[in-house]
């Protein structure tokens, strides 16, 4: 057998030391690759490797360290869950944001949730370049502002009022529903409204008026899901809202200890659908063998946690996760794309674009997005 270097993990500096110590006392030679002091914190960071001949135990030592990984994590997550109270659904008065209230109004009234919708207005003062004193001579720009402001709180009250009679028509129980005007820039405003608000989740459209064609997954959706804290359910621009029915759910994971506080996020926002949870990576056969030590541990402890749903957990073998997951997606007609996505620096999300934006480029289907904290 070919003596080659296999990476069994990938963590945190602070826990790719603590897995080398564990390793090495019990006699495994462990190596760590990608080490970066510097940014020591961010998860997913440093590979975990050790010896091909060496996999068999290795695999059960990290076994048990990983569980306890999971259980701190757990811990720590519990204490953030909540029930889904608030939905933020940012909206430019598009067939786009159409769609994303219907997906917003079929969450809401499942579980008793109130709807804001925001709406970021164009603020020629905050958004336009420095104008020449000639343009100033020329125009009023305070009617401009005011004409503007008239305008957006015009186009606010006909959406929220064609939104309330469609509330009314359907029957529609439970829903609160208000809205937020504001002017500035929309991915900021949006941004900041999250911090202040403090939604369990955020509704939007992938792309809005104005936005180039080519734009496919629309620049303030795109800021939104790298900035902010908060669940972001991304809605493409070609996904129609079928209404509620049994909801096929595809959960995308790479063993990140962020995956069950995010699993449970995502539990917690669909419970009252039913639905079928399918918890899927996709590698090569390089890591085949810890894959399915973790993909083992990951099932047992769904299973536990939640015995009344269907649940599915496979393994894919494929190098290119978009061919991969396409293919699932086509097979298990999955409703809902889900995963965890990580803070990067500026170099890494030019090499490595993210897997969010990767699978949306390729997709109609909504698109669930939590983000790691650690």
């Amino acid at each position: 057998m070919e003596d080659r270097l296999i990476t069994i993990a990938v963590h945190n500096y602070a826990r790719a030391e603590i897995l080398r110590t564990r390793l090495e006392a019990e006699g495994v030679k462990c190596y760590l690759k990608n080490v970066n002091l510097i940014h020591s914190v961010i998860s997913g960071g440093v590979k975990v490797r050790v010896s091909s001949q060496d996999i068999d135990k290795a695999l059960r030592i990290i076994e048990k360290v990983s569980e306890q990984f999971r259980l701190e994590y757990q811990n720590e997550a519990d204490k953030e869950i909540r029930n889904v109270q608030r939905i933020l659904v940012p909206i430019d008065f598009s067939d786009y944001s159409v769609n994303a209230c219907r997906y917003a109004l079929g969450l809401a009234e499942r579980l008793n949730a109130e709807i804001k919708l925001m709406h970021v207005y164009y603020n020629p003062v905050v958004n336009s370049m420095p104008l020449t004193d000639t343009y100033y001579y020329q125009v009023n720009m305070d009617e401009i502002i005011r004409e503007i402001e008239v305008r957006a709180k015009e186009n606010m009250e006909k959406f929220y009022g064609d939104l309330k009679e469609k509330i009314d028509i359907d029957n529609i129980q439970g829903v609160k529903l208000d809205y937020y005007l504001v002017s500035g820039i929309a991915s900021n405003e949006i941004i900041t409204k999250s911090i202040d608000y403090k939604p369990d989740v955020i509704i939007i459209g992938t792309r809005g008026q104005g936005e180039k064609e080519n734009d496919l997954i629309g620049s303030v959706a795109s800021k939104i899901i790298e900035d902010t804290k908060v669940p972001v359910l991304v809605i493409p621009e070609d996904s129609l809202y079928k209404g509620v029915k049994t909801i096929n759910l595809l959960y995308t994971t790479n063993f990140d200890e962020s995956d069950f506080n995010a699993i449970k996020k995502l539990m917690n926002i669909m419970s009252p659908f039913d639905i079928r949870l399918y918890c899927v990576h996709v590698g090569t056969m390089e890591g085949q063998a810890w894959d399915k030590a973790k993909m083992n541990g990951l099932k047992e402890n769904l299973f536990s946690l939640y015995p009344d749903y269907e649940i599915e957990c496979s393994l894919i073998e494929e190098k290119d996760f978009l061919i991969g997951v396409q293919s699932f997606i086509r097979e298990k007609n999955i409703d809902i794309i889900s995963l965890v996505t990580h803070k990067r620096n500026l170099l890494s999300k030019l090499l490595n674009p993210s897997m969010a934006r990767k699978v949306l480029f390729h997709t109609n289907i909504p698109f669930l997005v939590f983000h790691a904290d650690k």
